[in-house]
């Protein structure tokens, strides 16, 4: 997508190396809440490789995640846990729960169109991070049109959407690791290594959207 005029504003930070503050919301995938160590989830990932990739201690992640969440209570808590501390760039991370619980996708779109508007109003640029692959997702008859749904939502409000469902699909599809090293048993959340991987490529990402690095060197380095 074209950058914004918010996400120009932290490429300018980050070319002047100023200070620049991330607040990742979500649920457990965010909070790390069924790791043995929560400071193993994406989000210490991801301050680690945002600051390789910007060439310094600029970036500081703070971890908003609540295990168990859907979209309604995540949205819920946007006042407090996201405008109030004024962040430079959110990564929102939803959908898993909703759709494992089969939520109306109608219900879902609604809280998902509160949450955009709420984080528009406060000028906060956001990245939505959707769903990871695993056998409880894809059992749930609600997958495709939620999914659908968060992509129209980035579309409509100019966010970055980041699929980390696709990152973990071409994972598998190229047989560079199986189901086993991505998903625990459980059959739903993350492993640790696949938690690195998602800071990893989302830190890439991000990077790329704010100009200090280009796709092509991404790629040559794969």
């Amino acid at each position: 997508m074209a950058q914004t005029a918010a996400f120009r504003r932290i490429a300018e930070k980050a070319a002047r190396r100023e200070k620049i503050t991330l607040v990742a919301i979500g649920s457990s995938s965010t909070e790390g809440s069924d790791l043995p160590d929560p400071a193993l989830a994406y989000p210490t990932h991801l301050e680690r490789h945002l600051n390789a990739l910007l060439g310094g201690q600029v970036v500081t992640v703070l971890n908003k995640g609540k295990g168990g969440e859907d979209v309604p209570e995540t949205v819920a808590r946007f006042k407090r846990d996201v405008v109030a501390l004024k962040p430079d760039l959110v990564v929102w991370q939803l959908g898993a729960n909703d759709i494992v619980r089969r939520a109306d996708p109608e219900v879902t779109a609604k809280s998902v169109e509160d949450g955009m508007l709420e984080l528009a109003m406060s000028g906060t640029p956001i990245v939505m991070m959707d769903t990871q692959t695993a056998p409880a997702v894809a059992a749930s008859p609600v997958l495709e049109q939620t999914q659908m749904l968060l992509k129209a939502a980035a579309i409509r409000h100019q966010a970055l959407f980041w699929s980390r469902f696709e990152l973990m699909r071409g994972i598998l599809a190229s047989r560079a690791a199986g189901a086993d090293d991505l998903i625990k048993p459980d059959q739903l959340h993350m492993t640790v290594q696949m938690h690195v991987c998602t800071g990893k490529v989302l830190a890439e990402a991000i990077a790329v959207e704010l100009g200090q690095i280009s796709a092509e060197v991404i790629s040559a380095s794969r």
